[in-house]
């Protein structure tokens, strides 16, 4: 298992009278990480590193390459990376206090400098010299504690590091580090990506969408060092309590259940696969029901393994208490608390071509369905370029679909009825959300329809969305999670197409917003050129990426780990999904164009995953699930 998990972090974003934030997106920079590997088991032993201590007649640069390896062995007191440094009261030793918060560069460069404006040896002569070290790309694992989870951040690729060495009893040594020219901070822990793919593992917080139903886990990829032991339970449950959501990418839409003033008195592991936390504080005065909230976000932090990495994980079993006292968890009913979208999917999808014209067609396998309904005459006999249907039960759901800057919405409810409404540009993608608002994505903005998922009204109003403005680049494509707080995004930039994930938020019922504060997850950076996505499950995505002059799937996770290729069907464009709990694999569905030998066609598979059986259901083109 590998993972590359980075997120974007540029500045803070401000409103313009358009609807539009002002900062802007980062579209390159990403660090590429290919072989992270963490077990996903906390104390697992995984692969150590012995690391080195400093040699007789070491050259600075020995000394600062020499330096970052011994910062990565797991060593709570860094004993063999502190020989590098000044040591003594006013020494560089004394002053670096790292905890697991990381910066990892990628490839990095080393190479003796002159000390630059702002270092304190600054002519100091031959006893002192400065080591620059350089990276194409940076990123930061962030954490609100020192010994808690964090998720990693993008950096400006600009960053760049001096290392000030002295001579001290005839060897050089580390007496500061400076950041930009300005001095490190003293928790700096700088490593080379292959130190970080050894040395950490991926796992997944749960929080609670900030609006929305109580009942609801949305997952929040962070990382922590394989080799911590119990501290790493320790580290989780801390991040649960004081997690950063106000500087994160869940900004605005995540929320934890545990009380500002909980305390975490103890946690532990009892024989090897049970985990027992102790709570004190503020949680001992929540009423029952956050209590069991408290211990669905506990169980689902600890417990759940959604990567495969994390096949490895012990913990089994969760025992919460407060000051003591046993709070009672229900493993079986907070299964459904991550969502997973629909459980009774049919597929829909258009025909181009019919006796009556283009029509869109409702099929079921088993039971045999379908159902038929001639696409609006407005169209002028084309078909929707894109295409939707909401979440609601057989025989309540919408249609959506658009073409050029028009939107038509289909009740099933009222066969032949159908309203459209007008946009400013180009309609590019589709996608409705759990409450069954319709979420529109044209070349110039991102709207949303209220109540469009049951019962449309007659007129329907085009809410527009605030999203982090795009400097020569424009969102393609938007597809929202099944827990309707995280979206999915294909961004067209000049480098290529890129895939997002990111956060929906709301500010007081007034606006609605993606990636409030413009960090987003970077996922799927091995997939050369994506053109189309869709979500599998509430951890992966299925991506349709372009390599030369064919197509293939691939699934992608969304802690940044390395995306797994699936058989694809030659010519295969676009792709759907659905996947209900309970089903052993999902169903698959790609849609194939036609070609001057063949007519458009749309393949399923429901008989696995990584090799599935695909058959022909069906001549026709865009085929989408319900959501």
């Amino acid at each position: 298992m590998s993972s590359r998990c980075w997120l974007a972090a540029i500045g803070a974003v401000a409103m313009t009278a358009t609807l539009a934030a002002c900062a802007n997106l980062p579209t390159s920079g990403t660090i590429q990480i290919s072989t992270l590997h963490g077990a996903g088991q906390i104390g697992q032993s995984g692969v150590q590193m012995v690391p080195e201590p400093p040699g007789k007649g070491w050259s600075p640069q020995d000394i600062v390459e020499g330096f970052m390896a011994a910062s990565a062995d797991y060593d709570p007191n860094h004993r063999v990376a502190k020989e590098f440094l000044t040591s003594g009261k006013g020494g560089f030793a004394h002053r670096w206090r790292p905890g697991w918060a990381a910066t990892i560069v990628d490839a990095p460069t080393f190479a003796e400098t002159a000390p630059f404006k702002g270092s304190s040896q600054q002519g100091g002569g031959p006893q002192s010299v400065d080591v620059g070290v350089t990276s194409k790309h940076v990123a930061a694992l962030r954490a609100s504690g020192r010994y808690q989870a964090g998720s990693v951040v993008v950096m400006p690729s600009t960053t760049s590091y001096h290392f000030e060495l002295v001579q001290v009893e005839g060897q050089w040594r580390i007496n500061n580090i400076f950041v930009n020219n300005s001095p490190a901070s003293p928790s700096l822990l700088l490593l080379r990506e292959s130190d970080f793919e050894r040395e950490y593992q991926a796992r997944n917080l749960y929080f609670y969408p900030a609006t929305g139903p109580a009942d609801a886990l949305v997952p929040d990829p962070v990382y922590i060092p394989v080799q911590v032991g119990k501290q790493g339970i320790s580290g989780l449950v801390k991040t649960l309590l004081r997690p950063a959501l106000d500087r994160g990418w869940l900004f605005a839409a995540a929320r934890t259940a545990f009380p500002a003033g909980t305390k975490l008195l103890s946690a532990q592991v009892v024989s090897g696969v049970t985990a027992v936390v102790n709570l004190g504080g503020a949680a001992a005065k929540a009423d029952r029901a956050q209590q069991q909230r408290m211990a669905a976000q506990l169980y689902a932090s600890l417990v759940l393994a959604p990567y495969a990495a994390e096949t490895a994980n012990p913990i089994r079993t969760v025992v919460l208490k407060v000051n003591g006292h046993g709070v009672p968890l229900h493993p079986q009913a907070y299964a459904g608390w991550v969502p997973r979208g629909p459980s009774k999917a049919m597929m829909y999808y258009q025909m181009p071509a019919g006796p009556a014209g283009p029509a869109a067609v409702a099929y079921r396998a088993r039971p045999s369905q379908k159902l038929t309904m001639p696409l609006p005459k407005t169209l002028r006999g084309k078909t929707f370029a894109a295409m939707a249907v909401s979440p609601a039960h057989a025989g309540s759901a919408v249609l959506a679909g658009c073409r050029g800057a028009t939107v038509y919405l289909m009740p099933q409810s009222h066969a032949g009825r159908v309203i459209t409404g007008r946009l400013h540009s180009t309609c590019t993608s589709l996608s409705f959300d759990d409450q069954g608002e319709l979420w529109i994505v044209t070349k110039m903005q991102i709207y949303v329809i209220p109540r469009a998922g049951t019962e449309p009204p007659a007129r329907p109003a085009l809410t527009g969305v605030l999203s982090p403005s795009m400097d020569k680049a424009s969102i393609q494509s938007l597809q929202v999670a099944p827990d309707g707080v995280r979206a999915a995004l294909l961004i067209n930039t000049r480098s290529g197409m890129k895939i997002r994930i990111a956060a929906i938020s709301q500010n007081r019922g007034q606006y609605t917003y993606v990636a409030q504060n413009t960090q987003m997850l970077r996922v799927g950076t091995d997939v050369a050129e994506p053109i189309a996505l869709t979500w599998l499950d509430p951890d992966h995505l299925l991506v349709v990426g372009q390599v030369g002059t064919r197509t293939q799937l691939y699934e992608v996770p969304l802690n940044g780990g390395q995306s797994v290729p699936i058989a694809t069907p030659h010519g295969a464009k676009s792709v759907a999904v659905s996947w209900p709990a309970g089903q052993i694999a999902p169903s698959i569905a790609v849609a194939i164009p036609p070609t001057d030998n063949s007519p458009a066609v749309i393949q399923i598979s429901k008989t696995g995953l990584l090799s599935p059986d695909w058959r022909q259901v069906a001549k026709g083109i865009t085929p989408v699930f319900p959501g």
